[in-house]
């Protein structure tokens, strides 16, 4: 649910603001809002360095401990993390260097590995003296047999599918056709020596950086610090000024969280105001629901969305709706042991909401995939003994023809979806004559499940449906607007009514992707099947098993991902588009995060 909030002023001296700000940060409950636009020069500096610190955290974590680091130790204690970021950022381009430097000796290195190693610059400056011009050359094979015969031209070996060759001639600027090979302008040996020194400096730097992997936690709390004082700067920046002398700041508290603020407020002698929001567009939104309801927070916050603070918080009914779309576009009771057994695996490494949610997830997938009679595409698997008694056979993914009916459950659970849309909104307007008119949307999307069902699967429509319509769209003209001019609502409902009704058609024959895309998944799996094992198992050699279980992996894994991104764009459509748009929920609010710095991270608070 949505949790009510309060508009707050809350007034300091100016001498006091940086212990009241640390004070109210310690409290964590004020979401602030800025009375003047932050713009101080203290708070881009901080910016700056909270940069440099991140990239100097990055370059450890990107560093791996060489083998000949050893078992040293180092003490973080009274080292300066300031200066162990400008070291690092500055080994950061030393090393840029480094590389950069062996990269370009390696490619001189390169022209010596073709015309030999005793090849240098000096020696064909002393045939150019005398008169002698060398020019080098690398050609495709087939080119030999152009070369011109009135020039000495010498050819070596073929070397990385090209022939080296080199062109005497006692005129400077004789040449060939051909792109002539750069010399370098350092000897092999030369290069080599340079090339020994830096990778020892790059050693040097390696052990560099193993030190400092003993600094990481030095520089995380230096992190934490930095943006606990950005956030403070930023917060006293933003605050209204009276005169130079008084300080204040404007914020948004849960109603529930009042109390303990105004006894804050009292203990440490501020002046404070306390009023009902005015401007609702700018009220934070505050979703506090039981544990067994926000275990879907990490697909809210997954997909970014937050309703406005009077629009309906659709955390419950977005659960339960994503569990079931989710169980028929995968449809695969093997995938859903998959992703159980991954939850189970790797479990600790996953926030507790999160690791709730794939098991309820994979648990729906599992029964609607053994009701289904569908495990990894196989029919065979279904049809033994025990798990054959399970199948629904108008589910079922193989061995009868349902189309009809899954189409038939597809609309049905569409109608029955937009019909708890407009329940809600009954509820949300149960005093006010709008109620009705939602009560007539519940009776038109109803009569247009009716009419689906007759144009897409020629189904005859019961003879009162008619009814649904007329009843429906009579309320809806009557009672969808309140206006002090009923005519004028009147009118204005009648020119919206058709477009809505398509649009309400459309949105329950969307529904049927839910059919569509799980049959798709299921006839992918079958079809991976039938190419990596055509004949079965029976009398197959072990090579032959071991590419059927390669392909089988590969096929498989890439049926999962389709089917994964299928829920991402169906499943979260459906609960997205179609529901919230038949519940008014146009998800424009901002989330309630509250001012704290006594953690590094300020959160949304779950339950």
């Amino acid at each position: 649910m949505i949790v009510r909030m309060k508009e707050i002023l809350l007034f300091t001296t100016a001498n006091t603001v940086d212990e009241t700000i640390q004070k109210l940060g310690a409290l964590g409950v004020v979401d602030i809002k800025e009375v003047n636009l932050p713009n101080s020069d203290s708070i881009e500096r901080c910016k700056i360095e909270i940069d440099e610190t991140k990239e100097a955290l990055k370059l450890l974590k990107e560093h791996e401990l060489s083998e000949n680091s050893g078992t040293q130790e180092f003490d973080p204690n009274g080292k300066d993390p300031k200066r162990l970021v400008e070291r690092l950022l500055k080994s950061k381009i030393v090393k840029q260097n480094i590389l950069s430097s062996i990269n370009d000796i390696n490619e001189k290195l390169a022209f010596y590995k073709i015309w030999g190693d005793n090849l240098n610059e000096k020696d064909l400056n002393f045939l150019e003296k005398n008169g002698i011009y060398v020019r080098l050359y690398r050609i495709d094979k087939s080119l030999l047999k152009t070369l011109p015969d009135d020039k000495v031209i010498l050819s070596f070996d073929e070397f990385e599918n090209k022939i080296p060759i080199a062109l005497f001639s006692q005129v400077k600027n004789e040449k060939l056709i051909y792109k002539e090979e750069e010399i370098p302008n350092l000897s092999y040996k030369s290069l080599m020596d340079i090339k020994a020194r830096k990778l020892r400096q790059f050693v040097q730097l390696t052990a560099f950086l193993d030190e400092y992997m003993s600094y990481q936690s030095v520089l995380e709390s230096y992190e934490q610090s930095l943006q606990k004082r950005l956030a403070s700067e930023t917060a006293i920046d933003g605050m209204g000024d009276i005169q130079s002398k008084v300080k204040y700041l404007r914020g948004f508290i849960p109603k529930d969280e009042v109390t303990g603020f105004k006894k804050f407020a009292e203990q440490e002698a501020l002046g404070y105001v306390i009023n009902e929001p005015t401007n609702m567009d700018e009220v934070p939104v505050y979703i506090k629901n039981p544990k067994w309801i926000s275990i879907i927070n990490p697909m809210m916050k997954f997909i970014d969305i937050v309703p406005g603070y009077k629009e309906i918080d659709v955390s419950i009914y977005f659960l339960i709706a994503f569990a079931l779309f989710f169980a028929m576009l995968v449809g695969d009771a093997g995938y859903g042991v998959i992703f159980l057994v991954l939850a189970i695996i790797f479990r600790r490494k996953m926030v507790p909401q999160l690791r709730t949610l794939i098991y309820v997830l994979s648990g729906s997938t599992i029964i609607w995939g053994v009701l289904s009679g569908t495990y990894f595409g196989a029919e065979q698997i279904a049809q033994l003994p025990f798990l054959k008694e399970l199948v629904v056979p108008n589910i079922s993914s193989f061995g009868v023809d349902n189309v009809n009916f899954m189409m038939h459950l597809s609309f049905l659970i569409g109608a029955i979806h937009l019909t708890v849309a407009h329940g809600i909104r009954v509820f949300q307007f149960i005093n006010s004559i709008k109620a009705l008119s939602e009560v007539g949307w519940i009776s038109l999307v109803w009569g247009l499940y009716f009419i689906t069902e007759q144009l897409v699967l020629g189904k005859p429509a019961p003879s009162w449906y008619i009814w649904l319509f007329i009843v429906g769209a009579g309320l809806v003209i009557l009672f969808s607007k309140e206006s002090n001019s009923f005519l004028k609502s009147m009118g204005a409902s009648i020119a919206n009514l058709p477009l809505s009704l398509i649009s309400g058609f459309s949105d329950i024959v969307s529904y049927v992707r839910l059919f569509a895309v799980g049959m798709a998944t299921a006839a992918v799996a079958a079809s991976f099947n039938n190419m990596a094992l055509p004949d079965g198992i029976s009398g197959i050699g072990i090579l032959d098993f071991i590419m059927a279980v390669i392909a089988l992996l590969l096929g498989h894994t890439l049926n999962i991902a389709l089917a994964l991104m299928a829920v991402m764009v169906h499943g979260i459509r459906l609960n997205m588009l179609e529901f919230a748009g038949h519940l008014g929920v146009q998800f424009s609010g901002e989330a309630y995060v509250p001012f704290r710095l006594d953690v590094s991270e300020s959160t949304q608070e779950t339950n």
